[in-house]
């Protein structure tokens, strides 16, 4: 039996738990960072939900913060997070339930809510080698803007990608 899969904005008090056991390293420092943004306005996070426990996530930015842990902020970090722009920042799913719509399903959410609050165009960062990834927004209609080695891994060649909403 296929389970279904919705998709809301987070409830910290109910997702932290699930959500750390799925992430590593710098993503548990993005979910500890992220709550004072979401409360602020800064930011908003969608949490694919199966059967009440949270089985992905997808983390927007809406305004640039210092308390954010960029490390360190280049001018496109900045410009993706101001004006018409929202910067996605990171997106997972849990790997059982990789390639099944889950991914397509938190972008679609995250389009639609950064849309509504006024952004034209949503940004994101991935590496070159992501290939599911780049399947993933290929097929959802973002476009390639450019590759750089951003200052955060300045040895890992990485997609910019754009969205326009």
């Amino acid at each position: 039996m296929k389970s279904t899969i919705t998709v809301r904005p987070i409830d910290f008090a109910r997702d932290k738990a699930p959500l750390i056991s799925m992430l590593v390293g710098r993503d548990r420092l993005r979910l500890e960072h992220s709550e004072g943004a979401c409360k602020d306005g800064d930011a908003f996070i969608f949490v694919a939900d199966e059967g009440g426990t949270a089985v992905g996530w997808a983390v927007v930015h809406t305004n640039f913060r210092d308390d954010q842990d960029w490390s360190p902020p280049d001018d496109d970090t900045r410009a993706f997070q101001q004006g018409d722009n929202a910067y996605l920042e990171h997106i997972e799913v849990t790997a059982r339930l990789r390639s099944n719509g889950v991914g397509r399903l938190l972008l679609e959410a995250a389009q639609a809510e950064a849309k509504h609050l006024g952004k034209k165009y949503l940004w994101l960062h991935t590496a070159e080698n992501n290939v599911k990834a780049h399947a993933l927004f290929d097929r959802e209609g973002w476009e390639v803007e450019r590759t750089v080695y951003p200052p955060w891994k300045p040895t890992s060649r990485t997609r910019v990608y754009k969205k326009v909403l």
